[in-house]
């Protein structure tokens, strides 16, 4: 009897542990990338990440980089410019994939910058990268600074366009920093989330890498807004992107897939980090209407204290509420005074979940403060006494005087 009862039990145990195991598996994805981060954009949190730090090259996504500076550097992007091929003809990589634009066409650099990012134009690349600023080295110089201005400090840029280089590289989380600077600028977030674009001369159509691949797989893109895609031997296929759910901005890279699959794997991953992730996390109140903030002490009211509650929702994007994440830090005066009026700020508090900031919340007196004799009298029984012991040795005088001129 005992034999079948330890049989049972362990095969209880095992099949609850396939079951436990068979879940995991389901909601998390097998990834053929070799280093990913998905992050909120909105508070740089990582979300689910492999290898997210280390110093990797991440091909085309370097062109995101060269698009940030000519934004930077061209005082008019719809200025038109004649192509003069002659200045990149020399210096173009064979190798690389071209949006073909060509001498002597009259485009703008809107153009430009739009056949750089949506088909990973490298010649339009290298061309901006020749002509915006004084040189090509000025240009490679100026991509290093922005770099360092928005923190990206484990890169470096050699060149333009992405090329595998010893001296050009990054990590997940260093490109993570570009796309969310890159996309606040609207114009660089318009074209990154194109499928297409024709030129203004209406000379040249160019279809986006990501809408491309994902066409010819036979994929829907449910989750990716847009993005840059990249492939080189050392950096396999390569995508950066962005996506929104439930009114949070969302940004997947992921790199080291093989770029000889058929198979647009870079794509494949991102979306499903996509949904795994929108499955797991949601909008949540960490605090909500009403919910107590602080309490702060009186001085000479019938009141001890006063409490002060939210009159808003504060949200945030987790997978499960924590109480004991939520961290609300006071700031204001150690104690309210009598006196003080109705609708006068005493302070203020600031909401972090972890060490996340989320929002402050200004604190306005909204009860009325009633007066406390005896809390007055309480405080101010050292000066009672003064006052009384000289008021008393003062009348013991006048009565002493009084006295001795009768």
């Amino acid at each position: 009897m005992k034999k079948i009862f330890y049989k049972t039990m362990l095969i209880l145990f095992f099949t609850l542990t396939f079951v436990k195991n068979s879940v995991y598996a389901k909601n998390l994805p097998i990834m053929q990338s070799t280093n990913i981060g998905i992050y909120n954009a909105d508070t740089m949190e990582l979300l689910y990440g492999e290898n997210e730090k280390e110093k990797i090259s991440v091909a085309s996504i370097t062109k995101v980089m060269t698009a940030v500076v000519c934004v930077d550097n061209i005082k008019d992007l719809n200025k038109e410019i004649v192509i003069d091929y002659d200045v990149i003809s020399s210096n173009l990589d064979p190798e690389l994939a071209i949006a073909g634009i060509y001498n002597n066409q009259k485009i703008t650099y809107y153009d430009l910058l739009a056949t750089m990012l949506v088909p990973s134009g490298a010649d339009s690349a290298m061309y901006l990268a020749s002509t915006v600023c004084e040189n090509y080295d000025t240009f490679i110089s100026k991509m290093n600074e922005k770099a360092k201005e928005i923190g990206m400090n484990n890169t470096s840029f050699s060149n333009p366009t992405g090329l595998d280089d010893e001296n050009n590289y990054s990590t997940i989380e260093d490109v993570v920093k570009l796309i969310n600077y890159a996309i606040q600028n609207n114009t660089l977030k318009e074209i990154m989330s194109m499928d297409s674009y024709t030129t203004s001369d209406g000379n040249l159509k160019v279809r986006s890498t990501i809408d491309k691949a994902a066409k010819r797989y036979g994929m829907t893109l449910d989750y990716i807004i847009g993005g840059k895609t990249g492939t080189t031997g050392d950096a396999g296929q390569c995508l950066a992107s962005f996506s929104l759910d439930d009114n949070t901005l969302l940004i997947c890279v992921v790199t080291g897939s093989s770029m000889y699959s058929s198979k647009p794997n870079n794509i494949i991953d991102s979306e499903s980090l996509y949904e795994y992730i929108s499955e797991l996390y949601s909008l949540k109140p960490i605090v909500k209407i009403n919910d107590e903030l602080v309490k702060v002490n009186t001085i000479c009211c019938k009141q001890d204290n006063i409490t002060f509650y939210s009159d808003e929702e504060v949200l945030k994007y987790i997978s499960e509420f924590n109480k004991e994440k939520l961290n609300i830090i006071y700031d204001g005066v150690d104690e309210i005074e009598y006196g003080t009026k109705v609708g006068e700020k005493i302070g203020k508090v600031d909401i972090y979940y972890g060490n996340v900031y989320l929002k402050s919340i200004d604190l306005i007196l909204k009860e009325k403060l009633q007066f406390s004799l005896k809390k007055w009298i309480i405080l101010n029984k050292t000066g009672i006494i003064i006052i009384s012991g000289v008021i008393i040795i003062f009348v013991t005088l006048i009565v002493t005087l009084k006295r001795r001129r009768k």
